[in-house]
């Protein structure tokens, strides 16, 4: 079952329900797991990009958490971030699918 442009979940050999990447194979994790965790994480602070600031001056509080495929580089999902107001778990959650109700998503 196709979750993202790059991600699906499909039964690895072992029967257990993964999540993987569509463009090389890679697999993250148990799909009841957060993908997001086991990808590489790039983080970036709005003021380092390109005409991305405030007119104050003031150094803005978002940080953007890109998401890549460690097995090809792909970009998976990108999260604009306030550390300041998520302090507890700062990686959010795209999905959360019940695997018992999947004959009903197809």
């Amino acid at each position: 079952m196709r979750i993202h442009e790059y991600l699906e979940i499909h039964k690895d050999k072992i029967g257990n329900d993964v999540i993987s990447c569509l463009k090389c194979g890679y697999i993250f994790c148990n799909a009841k797991e957060n993908y997001k965790k086991y990808s590489l994480l790039i983080k970036e602070k709005l003021d380092n990009l390109n005409l991305r600031f405030l007119t104050s001056g003031e150094d803005t509080k978002v940080i953007y958490f890109n998401y890549v495929c460690p097995g090809c580089g792909v970009l998976l999902e990108v999260d604009s971030i306030c550390p300041d107001l998520n302090k507890d778990d700062p990686i959010l959650w795209d999905i959360q699918i019940d695997l018992s109700r999947q004959n009903e998503l197809v």
